[in-house]
């Protein structure tokens, strides 16, 4: 009987409203993720901040963000938490608000942890409801889950920059309207969560087996290491285009959100190929071309600095990168069955901010040797995520099914 359920669970169709409703949320929570760095300007320029001391905003948002998802993980695991989703969307962006209108150094700092933890409390639980929501299309919901979040990190610095602009530091504020308006839908959906969830978790806690943790943390180093490429890649390919292509500032930044749609494109693809054939096999394939183009960029930096050169092949990365960005999420859910909040918290959060701790390594290099090295160093990485992944196993529940 328990298998019966299970399978009348894997086979029942999407519900589009309910990954449409995560995604748009999604968007709007990693928003404020990029908006900071947007804003640090402003606070130099307007609240006489150093340099040094308005980046600490920043690695103040994203540790609190990033180290607390598996708590706010394992507290998911336990009992129903579905409320925290509209919450944490309201809280990333009151946070970022605090940030504009703080006078003084530790209120900055309190507004960038809240909306830290509101970005944090978000995604172990809104990746579960993506879950439960795709019915026998987990890969592709959850794809389409991460686009949203994809999204919203290309999106923050759009629009928040305009709002400095017409109000100074106060037009932060301005992020918490469709905050409010995400967060209204999402308490008017809240039944809806219940019914999914009372009638997916049972069974799956059921029958699925017992959480594969060896498989998980050999996950979770793939996961770091593939990290430590694209966090490298948004770094400095803007830097790279301007001192190795010889472009303005537009037109780097213009290379950079192109590689982040292509992010966008291959998220979705992956997705869906993902549903069709072994989820591995997707990861393994997206994780053996991304170093291919990282080293084709640097090699192109080195005999054919040309921007037109430089713009397909970091769409080209963005899109091999993305076709393992949901799918990895999916493959840690099937590892820890009974454990799903976990495993979005340390695949979403925990893992990135491991592969964010060798930014300072990639900048290093950069100073000394330039960009180029960096860009074949993050082949490098690239090779070794690819390595890591050749030894992910199938899934227990999937080797049953």
């Amino acid at each position: 009987m328990a298998a019966a359920n299970v399978a009348g669970v894997a086979q029942a169709p999407a519900d589009r409203r309910g990954i449409l409703t995560l995604t748009v949320a999604h968007l709007v929570n990693d928003a404020n993720q990029s908006a900071l760095p947007a804003i640090i300007p402003w606070l130099v320029s307007h609240r006489g901040l150093s340099l040094a001391v308005a980046a600490t905003l920043v690695l103040a948002m994203n540790l609190s963000s990033s180290i607390v998802q598996p708590l706010f993980g394992h507290f998911s695991d336990r009992k129903p938490f579905a409320w925290v989703i509209p919450c944490a969307v309201l809280l990333a962006c009151l946070g970022t608000a605090m940030i504009g209108y703080a006078a003084s150094l530790p209120l900055m700092f309190l507004g960038a942890l809240i909306s830290g933890v509101g970005v944090a409390a978000f995604h172990p639980e809104g990746s579960r409801y993506a879950n439960y929501f795709a019915g026998a299309n987990r890969a592709t919901a959850m794809s389409w889950f991460t686009t949203g979040g994809y999204l919203g990190f290309a999106l923050g610095p759009i629009l928040v920059t305009p709002l400095l602009l017409a109000f100074g530091l106060h037009g932060a504020a301005w992020l918490v309207l469709p905050g409010a308006i995400v967060a209204v839908v999402l308490v008017r959906e809240m039944p809806r969560f219940a019914e999914v969830r009372a009638r997916v978790h049972h069974v799956r806690r059921q029958g699925t087996g017992d959480d594969d943790w060896r498989a998980f943390a050999l996950l979770t180093l793939t996961v770091g290491l593939r990290s430590m490429t694209f966090l490298a890649a948004v770094t400095f390919l803007p830097i790279f285009a301007i001192t190795v292509t010889h472009v303005d500032t537009v037109l780097a930044s213009v290379v950079l959100a192109l590689m982040l749609l292509g992010g966008v494109a291959g998220t979705v693809w992956g997705g869906a190929l993902a549903d069709r054939i072994d989820r591995r096999r997707v990861v393994n394939a997206s994780l053996a071309l991304t170093p291919i183009f990282a080293a084709a960029i640097a090699v192109a930096g080195s005999h054919a600095p040309s921007y037109a050169v430089l713009v397909p092949l970091a769409i080209a990365f963005g899109v091999a990168l993305g076709l393992s960005a949901g799918v990895v999420v999916v493959i840690g859910q099937e590892y820890l069955p009974k454990r799903i909040g976990v495993a979005s918290g340390v695949t979403l959060g925990l893992a990135v901010t491991v592969g964010g701790l060798m930014a300072p390594v990639f900048g290093a290099l950069g100073d000394r040797d330039g960009l180029v090295p960096v860009f074949a160093a993050i082949a490098v990485f690239g090779v070794l995520a690819f390595i890591a992944s050749l030894f992910l196993p199938k899934p227990a529940a999937l080797g049953r099914a």
